[in-house]
């Protein structure tokens, strides 16, 4: 046998001993370690001890002082200049730029196709910047929800002229002629499969599970023929299509010192540009019968899965729809007392003292045709009932339990702090100025809602929790339903489970 043969069969052993270790390890490899699940407590609520050596913050005049002039930096000078078409006049910011927004609002129904102009005009203000030698060009961002479209820019005084013109442009049938419609639909199929991946995917079924899938919110998005086929003429036809019952609104910051006269003008030449809205009137869209079922007490216990095999966390959504025409204030109350992070109590028990998420968190989604409380967060597969479990248990407690007085001060410090933060800078005033306008909220609403909130009581919160957790809530898990479902099931005795598709 010659030397080579001898190293041909050298390396035919080695060969050998490789595949027999990988089959090995491979056989080891698909022996799936058998799930421990997590045991349900009993919840756990922060006792808030005073901090050793901290100041006493007390209420004073200054603070009182500090709340006035929060107010008149979110203050705007108010001209209606036409019919459709007001200038709100806000002032000066701190950097000297103007931030300047154009805002479509319609409170009375959603803008349809919403998210396909929203990408649109995202391309196209990409698209601008590369082309305008406006040194504000690259400020242009798009902000769009289902009552409201804003183009925003921040530039420096000489710029504000040419900017409006950038802005009313977006709105012309010409628009979208240099648009590279393609990329366009390539982004909303992107998005699909992004959403599919990451499972964002649940908050497209949530919206249908606590709305109804016939509300207009949901009819009015993700339209996938019309993502597919998109063309300009499609594009054009969107955008017009929104304006019938709009109306226009130009939210400037400048100087009080400078012409309102001249501000003016240019607002009104603004104005001009823009197209003018059809004098069609539009009523509002009703909730309909199936709508209407949905707000108040839940017949049945029910729990609803997305199967995702193989995924190594369960996601939960879990809320309730509010009556549109119910007091906004619970629902902004009971989302922070329970859902805010660090102190809120579904944070405070399910993360910081049990571990079984990185985070939890509750939301009021407050929109002129709806309005829900939804708490959500993620966990591992081994916790999946005791986190939902554990989710329902502090909904309980909320009802039957009142509240401490300085758990109760936590709660006003964090409301209080949430209105600092809103009038931290124009951005943020503006935003939530355009919330306001959309809600159709005056300042004594904003100011009754504080109010509300600085002399509320314990019992006032607990008659709170009371009128929205009495009935069961819908509760929308996206997890591995073959590893999970025998958890539930234990975890949670009366649930009826109900396997969906996305």
């Amino acid at each position: 046998m010659t030397a080579i043969q001898l190293n041909l069969l050298k390396v035919k052993s080695i060969l050998l001993s490789l595949i027999l270790s990988l089959l090995i390890v491979s056989t080891v490899g698909c022996q799936q370690t058998k799930l421990v699940f997590t045991d349900s407590q009993e919840p756990v609520v922060s006792q808030f001890p005073p901090l050793k050596g901290a100041p006493n913050l007390g209420n004073d005049n200054n603070t009182s002082s500090q709340d006035e002039i929060d107010d008149e930096k979110s203050q705007a000078k108010v001209t209606a200049l036409t019919p459709d078409f007001t200038l709100h006049q806000f002032p000066a910011s701190h950097s000297g730029l103007h931030y300047i927004n154009l805002v479509l609002i319609n409170p009375l129904r959603p803008f349809k196709n919403i998210d396909v102009l929203n990408t649109a005009l995202y391309h196209r203000a990409n698209w601008l910047s590369a082309k305008k030698p406006l040194s504000c060009i690259e400020s242009l961002r798009v902000r769009a929800g289902m009552h409201s479209i804003a183009l925003q820019m921040a530039c420096p005084t000489l710029e504000i002229e040419p900017a409006l013109s950038i802005l009313a442009a977006s709105w012309q049938d010409n628009a979208f002629d240099e648009l590279d419609t393609e990329t366009v639909r390539r982004q909303l199929k992107l998005n699909k499969h992004i959403n599919a991946f990451t499972g964002s995917e649940i908050e497209k079924v949530w919206a249908r599970e606590i709305l109804g899938k016939n509300h207009p919110y949901n009819l009015a998005l993700n339209k996938h023929e019309l993502q597919q086929e998109l063309t300009q003429t499609d594009l054009n036809h969107i955008q017009s299509a929104i304006l019938p019952g709009s109306k226009w609104h130009l939210l400037i910051s400048a100087k009080h010192s400078d012409s309102s006269e001249s501000l003016d003008k240019l607002a009104l030449g603004l104005a001009k540009q823009l197209p003018q809205i059809p004098s069609t009137d539009v009523a509002a869209i009703g909730s309909s019968r199936e709508d209407s079922e949905r707000i108040g007490a839940a017949s049945k216990k029910q729990l609803f899965v997305i199967d995702a095999p193989g995924a190594v966390q369960t996601q939960v959504r879990v809320g309730y729809r509010l009556p549109i025409a119910s007091p906004p204030l619970a629902c902004h109350t009971l989302a922070s007392w329970l859902g805010r992070s660090f102190s809120g109590r579904l944070y405070y028990d399910l993360r910081e003292k049990r571990g079984l998420t990185y985070g939890i968190y509750g939301r009021c989604y407050d929109n002129p045709q709806a309005r829900t409380l939804k708490f959500y967060g993620s966990t591992q597969l081994q916790h999946t009932g005791a986190f939902v479990s554990g989710i329902l248990d502090h909904l309980n407690l909320a009802m039957n339990q009142a509240v401490q007085v300085t758990e109760l001060d936590a709660i006003k410090t964090y409301e209080k702090s949430k209105h600092l933060l809103a009038n931290s800078s124009m951005v943020t005033i503006q935003a939530s100025y355009i919330k306001r306008l959309t809600l159709a909220q005056s300042n004594e609403d904003v100011m009754g809602q504080r109010e509300a909130i600085a002399t509320l009581s314990a019992q006032e919160l607990q008659q709170m929790a009371q009128s929205i957790f009495d009935s069961p809530p819908t509760i929308l898990l996206r997890g591995d339903a073959d590893l999970i479902s025998d958890d539930l099931k234990s975890k949670l005795p009366g649930w009826q489970i109900n396997m969906i598709t996305p």
